[in-house]
């Protein structure tokens, strides 16, 4: 009986180390070798797709020095899959077209870690302009920036070389133009002077420097329907497009991530750092850092979708109205309905029972409850994820540091360092029809330098700002505390509340340079601030707060406010 017993246990402890065990596979059993100059891709893609056949835990290893690509690496349908580097300085990754590196599709506990992405030829280039006509720019280009011929040009946005940012104050301009196939391309007019066409006049001068964007094609990393994702100790120099795009995803961990420029370059990835649209379940983002991008740091949302056709009371068919939305939302998803002339204020609640495709743009859902719903209503996922953001640095770029549409949201010991735009933008949008209304949001320990004072300029360092405006609070729960704000020269404002509720401000310290007030409110309600500390520098505050008066703001949907000068009177130094 007894040697039975040990059998039973050997072979229970053989099967635990069989469940445990993972499989190595080295790149070089598939013919790929760093800094031969040869194209990687075919062998990289066939390591990866053998593993995936196989079943196994496998960990994909790359060795020390570059690797060359020259289209995506696609990861479809895998399972506990790592690929993994030396380090950041010791694996590179280089892109030699417009593409994407990594494209992970319907798979569960993929790893990404420990390498660097960059690529031989850029998604922009930037310099100083030297000629202007009606229909281009001729601009002498600065290296380590290149005279791109042959693309198509996408956006051009005036640049300051000494701040290493986005144009500020009244400097702020640029332009987007939306090429089609038959538009102009860059050209040369000499070695160092790049043609870049213009589809109408513009107020670009001679003597401004200038970053040029070109058409964005493929994001860095690209995860579609993916559980439990971890990438960890990954360095980005550019972008195609957006550094980090997650869709559908759930349970998301990010950490020692870096997107920053290169070797005096004056742009890292053309749009979003890291951006998250339908994400579930949570999201863990820290030690990381976003800095000199075309667009946001960190952006996070749901998609507001359009009952186009009403079947029955439980049955709706739906559709995208941007095409970038994700409509197969699964069954078993919480929806939340909305009028459209109250879209951020749900009127019902439903469960996903069926889904089924209709078009290219539409599907056919089935609730298991019934909706008292009318056609162009709004529907949104309620599945929020929960967003946790610890020790983030957003710097040098030319849109927002955060925006927040998601719920249960912590915000902590992070710096947001000169961003065009506010460092924390708090929104549901009918611009990009994303939401949905964000709440619960706690925004501590957090360092603000400089920032809103550019192109994305709002009223805010902290914006709280649906589009539209609603003749009703919707973005409830907001705490701001132990915070150290240094307001710029062109700052505006601390925060700006539009359609707040219960919002608390306490324990922070402000440096104010040219604003006479430091709050402006528009329809909110319960506001209030306790043990502030605030270092006018001889500046002369008229009042700690102000309404709003533009429409549709209105001082009687405003009510509540508890911002007294003795919230702000106290004599601290900077908490963090």
């Amino acid at each position: 009986m007894l040697n039975s017993y040990l059998i039973i246990v050997l072979i229970e402890c053989l099967l635990l180390i069989g469940i445990e065990s993972r499989e190595e596979i080295f790149v070089s059993s598939y013919g790929v070798y760093p800094d031969d100059g040869i194209d990687d891709t075919n062998g990289i893609q066939l390591a990866i797709n053998e593993s995936i056949r196989s079943g196994l835990r496998t960990d994909i290893i790359f060795g020390y020095g570059i690797y060359d690509l020259s289209s995506t690496i696609t990861i479809e349908n895998a399972n506990n899959l790592t690929i993994s580097g030396q380090g950041i300085d010791k694996t590179w990754l280089i892109g030699h077209d417009a593409i994407g590196i990594f494209v992970i599709l319907y798979s569960e506990q993929i790893e990404l870690k420990m390498f660097s992405i960059d690529f031989d030829v850029l998604p922009f280039t930037g310099g100083y302009v030297v000629n202007v006509e009606e229909k281009y720019l001729d601009v002498e280009i600065v290296s380590p920036h290149k005279v791109d011929v042959d693309r198509q040009v996408f956006a051009i946005l005036r640049y300051d070389p000494i701040e290493m940012r986005p144009a500020f104050g009244s400097r702020t301009y640029e332009i987007y133009q939306h090429p089609s196939v038959n538009d102009s391309k860059t050209t040369n007019v000499s070695e160092s002077v790049l043609r870049v066409p213009l589809l109408k006049p513009t107020e670009f001068e001679t003597g401004d420097a200038i970053v040029v964007r070109y058409v964005a094609t493929h994001n860095c990393l690209d995860a579609q329907f993916v559980v439990d994702l971890r990438v960890e100790s990954v360095r980005m120099y550019t972008c195609w497009c957006m550094g980090f795009l997650n869709l559908g995803v759930r349970r998301v961990t990010i950490k020692d991530y870096h997107l920053i420029p290169r070797e005096g370059r004056w742009m890292s990835s053309i749009v979003d750092c890291i951006h998250f649209s339908d994400a579930r379940d949570w999201i863990s983002i820290s030690d990381s850092q976003c800095q000199s991008m075309g667009d946001d740091g960190v952006n996070v949302h749901a998609v507001y979708f359009l009952i186009l056709e009403i079947v029955n009371s439980t049955t709706m068919i739906i559709e995208t109205v941007t095409g970038s939305g994700p409509l197969d939302l699964g069954v078993g998803t919480h929806l939340e309905f909305s009028r459209h002339d109250q879209p951020f204020t749900a009127y019902a609640n439903g469960t996903i029972a069926f889904i089924h495709f209709h078009s290219a743009n539409t599907r056919i859902v089935t609730m298991t409850n019934s909706i008292d719903m009318n056609l162009r209503d709004f529907v949104c996922v309620s599945d929020t994820p929960s967003l946790t953001i610890t020790n983030l640095t957003v710097s040098h770029n030319r849109a927002r540091g955060i925006l927040l549409e998601t719920r249960n949201i912590h915000v902590q010991q992070s710096i947001f360092n000169r961003t065009s735009g506010p460092a924390v933008l708090i929104q549901p949008s009918l611009f990009w029809y994303e939401g949905p209304n964000a709440r619960n949001i706690t925004l501590s320990q957090n360092v603000y330098l400089h920032n809103n004072e550019g192109i994305a300029q709002e009223k805010g360092v902290i914006s709280i700002l649906p589009f539209p405006i609603q003749n009703q609070t919707i973005i409830n729960d907001i705490l701001i505390q132990s915070s150290t704000f240094i307001l710029g020269n062109s700052t505006r404002q601390f925060l700006q509340s539009n359609n707040a509720n219960n919002l608390l401000i306490r324990d922070n310290y402000l440096t104010l340079t040219n604003t006479s007030t430091i709050i402006s409110i528009c329809n909110s309600r319960n506001l209030s601030a306790t043990n502030n500390s605030v270092e006018t520098n001889q500046v002369q505050i008229r009042s700690f707060f102000e309404f709003d008066q533009n429409q549709p703001c209105s001082f009687n949907l405003t009510s509540l406010i508890d911002l007294p000068n003795s919230a702000f009177n106290s004599s601290f130094p900077p908490p963090v």
